[in-house]
């Protein structure tokens, strides 16, 4: 119980303690904004290329891991999307909720609480989850959008989507590089090896205290039902799909626990800023703010379950 705690807390009171900089106008939004960019382009890919770099090739790539994580990812996406469409919300919300109940935060929140159960291999399993979400999730909101819109996309305007994502992603863009030194084709300088980890190092803390400052000023208003469906979705379906596809797959315990640690996030914060460009802020954002409190009970679960890799 007390190695959980010293999981969880370090990481909901970095959050915390961005929300109170943000409460206490230590930061602007602008600057915030520029923190935000900093984990995003560079922080992250430079995390994503240490985890790569400096093992063996056949450390680097799980297959059962990636097919029964972006399994469950697809089918929590379109359970979500259907659920909400049955209620009658707005087909727009409906695509959001989609992305909300099928994409956590695996870069801000899932990946800092699994660098500490597991260690420095929590990055790979990030770095596939980010092929997940780029080459799936990503497309199906997208063309889910353009649907809820009356557009008609046809499949060579979504190929070209999918490959701008691949292309502009700096975290994509790192996997290649990275994996030049991960297959001996070159060896890893000792400088590139620092600089990397350092940045890495950097990156962890200052996604969550992000984290914290982007939820100042949400409240929880709106369709409170519709939001604990939404929560729901996220915090317990998600996990549950993710452990079952994980486990059809043949994935061996650290995997099924890396899964479900990610499954058990919040979603991801693009949820609200999707949501806000596309007219449902006040909705978007009063689910995320609920999920994000209300997460702590399935990452708490998770953590309890698989004590035996913590």
């Amino acid at each position: 119980m007390t190695a959980i705690f010293h999981i969880i807390a370090p990481v909901f009171l970095l959050i915390f303690i961005g929300y109170a900089a943000m409460q206490r106008r230590f930061f602007t939004a602008e600057q915030l904004n520029g923190l935000g960019k900093f984990v995003v382009r560079i922080g992250m890919p430079m995390l994503v290329f240490s985890a790569i770099a400096t093992r063996p090739m056949a450390e680097v790539f799980k297959p059962e891991y990636f097919y029964g994580y972006s399994a469950a990812s697809v089918a929590a996406f379109f359970i979500g999307w259907l659920v909400s469409r049955k209620r009658g919300l707005h087909p727009t919300l409906a695509s959001l909720n989609g992305l909300a109940v099928g994409m956590s935060n695996s870069g801000f929140v899932g990946y800092p609480l699994l660098l500490m159960a597991v260690g420095p291999t929590a990055a790979v399993y990030f770095a596939m989850n980010v092929l997940t979400e780029s080459l799936l999730i990503f497309p199906l909101l997208f063309a889910f959008l353009d649907w809820s819109k009356g557009g008609q996309s046809d499949a060579r305007a979504l190929l070209l989507q999918i490959v701008k994502n691949l292309l502009t992603n700096p975290i994509i863009i790192a996997m290649p590089v990275a994996m030049v030194f991960a297959l001996g084709w070159l060896p890893l300088p000792q400088f590139a090896e620092k600089l990397s980890s350092m940045l890495a190092a950097a990156t962890t803390p200052l996604a969550l205290f992000m984290i914290g400052g982007n939820l100042y000023g949400l409240s929880i208003r709106g369709n409170v039902p519709d939001m604990l469906l939404v929560a729901a979705g996220k915090l317990v379906m998600c996990p549950l799909l993710v452990g079952l596809c994980l486990w059809l797959a043949g994935a061996d315990k650290e995997m099924l626990f890396a899964g479900l640690l990610f499954a058990a996030t919040p979603m991801a914060s693009l949820y609200a800023l999707f949501g806000s460009l596309h007219g449902f802020g006040k909705e978007t954002s009063g689910a995320m703010l609920l999920v994000t409190v209300l997460s702590v009970i399935p990452i708490f679960l998770v953590l309890l379950l698989g004590h035996q890799v913590v």
